[in-house]
């Protein structure tokens, strides 16, 4: 039905597992304006100078995980070298289908929870993640 294949996001053609997606929190905002120098005149009448581009922020926190749930996790992200850009796949609710671009990932914070010095492991809160895309002319 209108496309869906059970899945929300993929980053560099892998799907991000939905185990590691709490549903209530995915937001998608999907094909946002960009404007340029928008200013307030004299009159205070508000001018907007829209742009043809367009750019989705996707965010969603995961559960909190062990270190075998993040490594899974950081297997599909790439590594920190500087480029945090990723091609994405993502299910655009206001289109009913799946669209695609290049983003990237603002850092992220890791915040233990629970520090098991026996089993040598960690368990992790809840971790934040954004896609912020950039911006495309659609």
């Amino acid at each position: 039905m209108y496309g869906f294949e059970g899945w929300l996001l993929k980053v560099n053609g892998t799907i991000f597992p939905t185990k590691y997606i709490r549903a209530e929190t995915y937001t998608v905002t999907p094909d946002q304006e960009t404007d340029l120098d928008d200013y307030t005149d004299n009159d205070g009448v508000f001018h907007r100078n829209i742009l043809p581009a367009k750019a989705t922020k996707i965010e969603f926190s995961t559960p909190t995980m062990w270190l075998r749930d993040m490594s899974q996790v950081l297997a599909i992200l790439p590594d920190n070298d500087g480029d945090n850009s990723v091609q994405i796949e993502y299910w655009n609710p206001r289109k009913l289908g799946y669209q695609s671009g290049t983003a990237y990932i603002p850092d992220v914070s890791w915040v233990p929870y629970y520090i098991d010095p026996d089993k040598r492991d960690i368990l992790y809160n809840e971790t934040r993640f954004a896609f912020i895309e950039y911006g495309e002319v659609r």
